[in-house]
């Protein structure tokens, strides 16, 4: 989901790596797709590659290393190492050998910005953090029980194969996170809008390619159309979803509704997105069966014909939703190993 995107948005081809996805660029490049990814968790800035087979060779190889693109006199920095079947085994001891060498002071007057060491077999592999946390989008103030980061959300629907003017349908909305990113995407609002970006601090930067971005990405923002039923049962999650959407600049309506209750959908084809409730041991999923049973029911009774996803961690679980269920993909979320999964909601009769 992440390589589709980036290569919408950069429109150049992106190699896929083991967490990510690797493309060319400039620093306004970075700068651009924090503004405009829904998918990306952070966009880094690859400063050098080097042989790291020793912490003698890693402290040699970065002391003739020319950061003056991104490190200013005085800059304050902190170095986040990993290290991955490497003879090097402590990344608390490789990362302050990388602060020594660079001799790089821990405060000063220039915000401080985040290197990221990554040293894997024989090889390292320096960058520099250029968005932060790019799903703390800042609308979710309020959230409600097991919540997913905004970014996942918006992989989720696009894995889903979503797109703004197609029907969605959140009825489990937690604190609306799917809602929310649908509706955000549906205006055309770009999601970084409002994040205050460590590349743009780089000395670097060029602050009126910036500008130029920021205004066409105001611009670009239209009216929000389309059909979104948002509901949870719980009255906390209905208070969290409505602060939330209210933050984000997006009209939603949520209501307290019990999945179970009727909803007058539209016809289809449209999208019900679902994070249920799984239980923490696979025993738990017997439990569960009676209410992802109910759910079904409640789906093929307002939304025949419709596509299903849902967020849960077991594949007969899924198939008490709707029919001919697929595995998409799998992740963590709190913690736990869950699936994406995705069937046709049954027509009725």
């Amino acid at each position: 989901m992440l390589a589709e995107e980036v290569e919408e948005l950069s429109d150049r081809p992106v190699t896929r790596v083991t967490g990510g996805v690797e493309l060319e660029g400039d620093l306004v490049d970075a700068a651009g797709l924090a503004l405009w990814s829904r998918c990306a968790a952070r966009i880094l800035v690859r400063l050098a590659e080097f042989p790291a087979a020793s912490l003698q060779q890693l402290e040699t190889e970065v002391r003739r290393l020319d950061l003056s693109p991104v490190l200013r006199k005085g800059q304050p920095a902190t170095v986040k190492a990993s290290v991955k079947n490497a003879r090097i085994q402590r990344a608390d001891v490789a990362g302050k050998k990388v602060s020594s060498a660079l001799r790089l002071p821990r405060s000063g007057r220039h915000a401080p910005i985040e290197l990221l060491l990554r040293i894997e077999g024989r090889v390292g592999t320096l960058s520099v953090d250029a968005s932060g946390l790019l799903h703390k989008r800042g609308y979710r103030q309020a959230t409600a029980k097991a919540p997913l980061r905004e970014n996942l959300a918006a992989s989720v629907l696009r894995a889903a194969g979503w797109r703004p003017g197609v029907p969605l349908a959140d009825p489990l909305c937690g604190s609306g996170s799917f809602s929310i990113e649908a509706a955000l995407w549906a205006r055309d609002s770009a999601p970084g809008l409002h994040l205050k970006l460590p590349v743009t601090r780089l000395p670097g930067f060029p602050s009126g390619a910036w500008e130029e971005l920021v205004d066409e990405a105001r611009r670009s923002v239209v009216p929000q159309q389309g059909w979104f039923h948002t509901a949870d049962r719980d009255p906390g999650a209905i208070k969290a979803t409505r602060a939330n959407a209210e933050r984000a600049g997006v009209a939603l309506d949520p209501l307290q509704q019990d999945v179970t209750e009727p909803v007058d959908a539209p016809d289809g084809p449209g999208l019900v997105v679902l994070n249920p409730p799984y239980g923490h041991r696979v025993g738990e999923n017997v439990k569960l069966a009676g209410l992802y049973h109910r759910i079904g029911d409640s789906l093929k009774r307002d939304y025949p014909g419709w596509r299903m996803v849902a967020v849960c961690p077991d594949k007969a679980l899924a198939g008490r939703l709707a029919k001919g269920v697929e595995e998409l993909t799998t992740f963590r979320n709190g913690g736990l190993k869950v699936s994406l999964f995705s069937g046709e909601v049954p027509q009725k009769g």
